[in-house]
């Protein structure tokens, strides 16, 4: 008893200088190089004015619009040269349209591939990073009496989003080449058609990933309610035990404890925005480039319709619901970690 005694005393005088803050040489050096590695701090997305998102805006949109802009552009010109042979030599009809198609798909799968590439460097840094990211925020939530959350942070996200990271690398994105291909055949080749089950299979994924990340966020947020509800009352408890029970300076450190809980909330905040930042500075190019590429090809689809380049035409239709899925699969990444760290900051704020 005498040591705690001794313990609270001691740091009443050093928080009291912070204000109801946490001084920026008492932060563990973890936390303070988490913030510093973020591509934007919390500070900073604060005091953010409307002038400066539309720069930030406009030079994300012309650096992701580039590639799809210059595939766009070779596609166009290929099918209005190709629409214009097709007109000359009209008894080569057929020859026509699966010369259109084969431009169109080795036009489009080199850049296909580099999307996906993009994707799988995405997601490689983010689990490297979370790896180290997690240990790091749960020690804040620790701090800000909330050892609950920090088990479910640590514990059900983590491996959540480890697990989502595998399987996307190892089966989402296999699959979308799969997808490419079963397109690619059915639109080129004479034989069975596999561009009907390609489309069928990508919507079916959309609706697993929508679920499941409706799933996932009603799992985390009901885990951590009850994870904070016990954290709540057990910091309660131990203040209530504190004020009644050391004599005389009992209360005074009592208070001296809600403002050092005050201010490494403050903290928490920073802490975990931090991981916002990394993963959409990760994947925000990415799904800039998916909604592009769709945009385009919706485009282009039209144009091969009313080219009557028919074979193209579906094609093209298959190659924006694969840029759709992986927007999907992006979003969905984003979704399990960005709602899982903010439940864990909003959580305990109030109390």
């Amino acid at each position: 008893m005498c040591i705690c005694l001794l313990v609270c005393l001691a740091a009443v005088p050093v928080f009291a200088e912070g204000e109801g803050g946490v001084p920026e040489e008492s932060i563990p050096s973890q936390w303070q190089q988490m913030i510093e590695e973020a591509p934007m701090t919390q500070q900073e997305f604060q005091n953010q004015t409307a002038q400066g998102w539309l720069t930030l805006a406009g030079s994300a949109l012309k650096k992701a619009a580039g590639a799809p802009i210059r595939l766009f552009l070779k596609l166009s010109g290929i099918l209005l040269l190709l629409a214009a042979a097709k007109s000359i030599c009209g008894e080569n009809e057929r020859q026509f349209e699966w010369l259109a198609a084969l431009c169109v798909f080795a036009l489009c799968s080199q850049d296909f591939t580099a999307l996906i590439a993009q994707m799988e460097t995405a997601l490689s840094e983010c689990k490297a990073y979370l790896a180290s990211f997690v240990p790091v925020f749960a020690s804040v939530l620790v701090s800000c009496g909330q050892a609950g959350s920090a088990a479910v942070y640590s514990g059900l996200f983590f491996t959540a989003a480890l697990f989502v990271c595998d399987v996307l690398c190892n089966v989402g994105l296999p699959a979308v080449r799969i997808f490419l291909a079963f397109h690619a055949t059915g639109c080129v080749g004479g034989g069975v058609d596999l561009s009907g089950l390609a489309s069928s299979l990508c919507r079916a994924s959309k609706w697993a990933l929508g679920l499941c990340a409706t799933l996932f966020g009603a799992l985390i947020s009901l885990q951590g309610v009850f994870a904070q509800s016990a954290d709540t009352l057990a910091l309660k408890t131990g203040k209530f035990v504190l004020g009644s029970s050391i004599p005389v300076v009992g209360k005074a450190v009592s208070d001296a404890m809600g403002s050092i809980l005050a201010g490494l909330k403050m903290l928490k905040g920073g802490v975990g925005f931090a991981a916002v930042a990394v993963v959409g500075a990760a994947f925000l190019p990415m799904m800039l480039h998916c909604v592009a590429y769709q945009f385009f090809f919706a485009a282009l689809q039209s144009v091969a319709g009313a080219l009557e380049l028919r074979r193209t035409e579906k094609l093209l239709g298959g190659l924006g619901q694969c840029a759709g899925l992986l927007l999907a699969m992006a979003f969905f990444f984003c979704f399990v970690v960005v709602s899982a760290t903010l439940v864990m900051i909003l959580l305990g704020n109030g109390g």
